[in-house]
């Protein structure tokens, strides 16, 4: 689940969007993706590493560049998480979350006190 997490945090910023959809037209350097987004390379630098450390991207050393891809099973990870979330087959005893099957009839018994909610 930290996983999932961190590639969201990754995916929360509009730079680091920009800098994967430019990265899935062809592997590029950080050189290239500064120039190409108008942005500084440093800037790039810091958002090139928050993608590493999440795992989406990855880098290859081509003589004096390190050329990015994306790296795809990460991607099929994040694609399954959320298919799960929307069948509503994610496991949430393995998240620490505790759901009871019979909401509606514990909260009917509690008199409405259980979920605060009136169904």
């Amino acid at each position: 689940m930290k996983e999932i997490v961190q590639i969201c945090k990754a995916f929360g910023d509009e730079t680091r969007l920009k800098i994967l959809i430019t990265i899935t037209k062809r592997g590029i350097c950080a050189k290239g993706l500064a120039k190409h987004l108008e942005l500084s390379e440093a800037t790039v630098s810091q958002h090139l590493k928050i993608l590493r450390e999440a795992g989406i991207i990855v880098g290859e050393k081509r003589g004096y560049y390190v050329l990015y891809r994306i790296r795809q099973s990460t991607l099929q990870e994040l694609t399954d998480f959320f298919q799960r979330v929307k069948e509503g087959t994610l496991e949430t005893e393995s998240l620490g979350i505790s759901i009871p099957t019979q909401c509606r009839a514990n909260c009917k018994a509690a008199h409405g006190k259980c979920c605060q909610k009136n169904f």
